[in-house]
């Protein structure tokens, strides 16, 4: 597909939402904040293409309006989640108290695609800001802004391997008890990718992490589900 067709799908997509009356599309993905991210950036610059792309769907019915903005769903979490939301207490049970996640290391995940130019949340630290904000403790590694090997990962898991590997190595290096990703992608393929590996770190999605903090059960935010399950004690806040 050439660059005006690729421009077009991602246009219509915000067109779609603004006839459904949103302004703002909020996506978890990586890839789709990209692309999506870099069709407002072309778009604003150049009329001829926007003028070409409503001509063409005006078919539909629709229209890209230029106003139109791209947000990742991290960004939401950090910037309109009130601070003391995350530090309220929280149910349990017949009574109400704090979570303390502050004896649980995290390390953050970026992955390659959210840290390129393209985008608006350099430098990369609102993962941190993130697991800060949820409780728990973030420690850094040289390794959170690396390819997993993508969509490759698995067809070529002998290439990948050593990627993979590198990247768990050095979130053990930091005595992490946990990883956690902005991408589903990512978050399988250092998942899957421990296997044979003889390591044994968990790795979540960053809304999981949130979830914990904001007292939603384990299972209803899926951690049952992951191949290397999180110890029950981490998930009560209860590391010795």
């Amino acid at each position: 597909m050439d660059e005006a067709g690729t421009l077009l799908l991602g246009a219509r997509v915000f067109a779609l939402a603004d006839r459904a009356g949103y302004k703002e599309i909020v996506t978890g993905c990586n890839a789709c904040y990209t692309t999506l991210r870099k069709v407002t950036e072309k778009l604003s610059s150049n009329k001829d293409y926007v003028k070409d792309i409503n001509t063409r769907l005006s078919d539909e019915g629709l229209e890209y309006d230029e106003n139109s903005k791209i947000r990742h769903f991290l960004e939401v979490f950090v910037n309109d989640v009130p601070d003391e939301l995350w530090s309220e207490k929280i149910k349990l049970g017949n009574e109400k108290k704090k979570l303390d996640f502050s004896s649980i290391k995290v390390a953050a995940y970026y992955g390659c695609q959210l840290t390129r130019p393209w985008n608006d949340l350099e430098p990369a630290d609102m993962l941190e800001k993130l697991i800060a904000k949820a409780g728990f403790t973030s420690v850094d590694h040289s390794a959170k802004t690396m390819c997993c090997g993508a969509s490759l990962a698995i067809p070529y898991s002998k290439e990948s391997g050593p990627i993979i590997k590198r990247i768990i190595n050095g979130v053990l290096d930091r005595k992490a008890d946990l990883v956690t990703t902005l991408c589903p992608l990512c978050q399988l393929n250092l998942d899957h990718g421990q296997t044979g590996m003889g390591t044994a770190v968990p790795v979540t999605y960053f809304s999981q992490v949130a979830g914990l903090a904001l007292g939603i059960k384990p299972e209803k935010l899926g951690l049952d589900k992951l191949l290397i399950r999180v110890n029950k004690e981490l998930l009560h806040g209860n590391k010795k």
